[in-house]
Parts: structure tokens; sequence; C-alpha cells
């Protein structure tokens, strides 16, 4: 009798699993992303992978064989990856301006860890980041992942979306980079994001976290790729080799720079952009902006000039700068 009543149990258990949820994230479910979804296009080879509904990202894992004695242990991602696309209220509610907003968590959640991770040594908890002085700077941005879900904004509150950033820096220029790639998705209908941390020289100069505390590396600077399919108008115009070629922008902010700080802020975003071939350089990650090599090569040296329109951020433009209802 004991063995038949576990059968439900079991059943149970095994629906869960089919229908794609997988553990559970501090009492909140960490469910797969939507199946038309690719959160890891155009990525780097991945360390130790998690997908989250929203986002997907690529841990350090204890030694990355960079060639140098000891261990690697940085406990920041690689990289963290995500699909983002256009996002429109419902169609009743489009007309009116103030409907083009998302209703943004009502309460901000504790950030929380995994688990197996933690307990490895391999990922922090959210005690190395509290009185540290740096925030949580999330990679995927909350905002932007809710386009999707409540659930999936939830889930960006997890140490393994984040890397020590200068509040400065994650408060100001980062954020307002944040706010672009969103108003870029609204305009072209979707692109992906490849966004982590870097290290000057493969060395780490600062660390958070205190004794007793898993010591979490501090990067010199942070970068994101915006990669978006061609629009009709630039397919007709480019070259037959480059007609299937995506369009990318390829940004390297230091922590600490020029307009960051003071009453004037200088958020000139153009004077960040770099090429992926000098990304894969200072961080060692692959790329795959193309799975042909010789078109892969071409994008990864070109460095664009300018950005996409739009240039600069406006709120006021409530259809194309998705924000918060309170805003």
């Amino acid at each position: 009798m004991k063995d038949i009543r576990l059968i439900p149990a079991l059943l149970l258990v095994l629906v869960f699993i089919l229908a794609g949820t997988t553990v559970q994230a501090a009492g909140k479910p960490v469910r797969r992303p939507p199946s038309d979804y690719m959160h890891t296009k155009f990525a780097p080879k991945a360390d130790i992978l998690r997908v989250f509904y929203g986002f997907a990202v690529s841990f350090d894992s204890k030694d990355d064989d960079d060639g140098k004695p000891g261990s690697d242990l940085l406990r920041v991602p690689h990289w963290v990856g995500q699909e983002l696309r256009r996002w429109e209220p419902p169609a009743e509610e489009r007309a009116n301006d103030n409907s083009w907003c998302l209703d943004t968590l009502k309460r901000r959640p504790r950030w929380f860890t995994d688990p197996h991770l933690f307990a490895s040594g391999v990922a922090p908890n959210d005690d190395s980041y509290l009185s540290s002085g740096f925030d949580r700077g999330h990679m995927a941005m909350k905002l932007l992942v809710e386009r999707l879900d409540q659930d999936a904004a939830y889930n960006t509150h997890t140490v393994l979306n984040a890397i020590p950033q200068r509040p400065k820096f994650n408060r100001g220029i980062w954020k307002n980079l944040e706010y672009l790639t969103g108003a870029w998705a609204q305009k072209y209908g979707k692109v992906w994001v490849i966004q982590g941390p870097v290290f000057y020289e493969g060395e780490t100069l600062a660390w958070i976290g205190d004794d007793g505390e898993r010591k979490v590396a501090v990067p010199d600077a942070a970068f994101k790729i915006v990669i978006r399919n061609k629009t009709e108008e630039e397919r007709n115009n480019a070259v037959s080799q480059d007609k299937d070629a995506p369009e990318v922008l390829a940004f390297l902010y230091p922590q600490l720079g020029p307009g960051y700080f003071g009453p004037s802020k200088d958020y000139r975003h153009a004077r960040f952009l770099t090429s992926i071939d000098e990304i894969e350089r200072l961080t060692g990650l692959d790329f795959k902006p193309s799975e042909t090599p010789t078109i892969e090569k071409k994008i990864e040296r070109r460095r664009a000039t300018a950005l996409w329109a739009p240039q600069v951020v406006d709120l006021k433009q409530r259809r194309l700068f998705i924000s918060g209802c309170k805003n």
C-alpha cells in the first residue's frame, strides 16, 4: 500500500519536469525560456550554464584553464545573454500613452544564489555584497526582462546575474545604455544582448566580501554587445555577402570613466564603441556572430562609428522607452 500511495507524488514530479519547471529560487520557480526564445544565440561556449526564463548565464567555474597557475575563481558570470523583443500593452490599452509602461515589482526581492554553486564555493550569496560599497550590478536588467513577465523579472535578482559595480557607473551610464537597448528592441522588433565583466590584463585588483564570506572579484570594466537583424533597407544597400550578416554594436565601459561624476552627466555612448575582437582579446571569450567563418571575422573586426536610432534616452517617448509605471 505504501508503494501505491507514492505513485501520485511521482507522477506530479514528472508533470513538473515535463512542463519545464526546474529548481526553486528563493521560493519562486525558475522556468525554462519560451520555446521560441534563444538567449544564447551568438554567445560564446558556456562554462557553467544556467538558463532562466528571461536570460542565460555562463558562470565562472573553479578553473577555466586560462594557462595561469592556481584557481581562476572570480565568482562572477563570464557572460549573460538575452533575447529582447518589442513590448506592447494589451490591444485595448495601446491608444493610451500611459499604458506603455511595465508595472515593476512592488517590493524589491532579496537576492538569491544557486545552492549547488554556493555549496561548491563557485558562487557567492548576497552576504558578499552587503555593506561592500558596490552595487549588485544587474547584467540582464530587471525592467527589460520584465517584458516577459514578473516572475522573469524576479529571477534577475540572482547573484549569478550580477557583478560588483560602482554605484555611479551602475546607476548612471550603464542604466542609460540599458534604456537605449530596450528602445532598440522596440524600434527593430528584436535584439540579442550579451554582457559581462572585463578584467584588464587578466588581473584582479579588488575584491568584496568579508572574512568568512565568498570573495567576489571587482571588474575593471563591463562589456555589452547588441546584435540585430538587418532592416529591409539595410539588406538592399548591403553587398551580396553581407546581406544576411547581423548588425552589431559592441561597447566597453570602464567602471571609472569620464562623465560618470559631477553635476553634468556625459552619456555619449559612441565614445565607448569597440570591436568584438577587442572584447575577445580582453576576456578570452569567443563570440559567434555568424556561422560563416569569413563573415564572422569581418563582423568581429568591425567597429561601429555611431549608435542606431534612437541615440539619446528620452523617457517621455513612452512607446519607445518602456519604463516603470511610476516614472
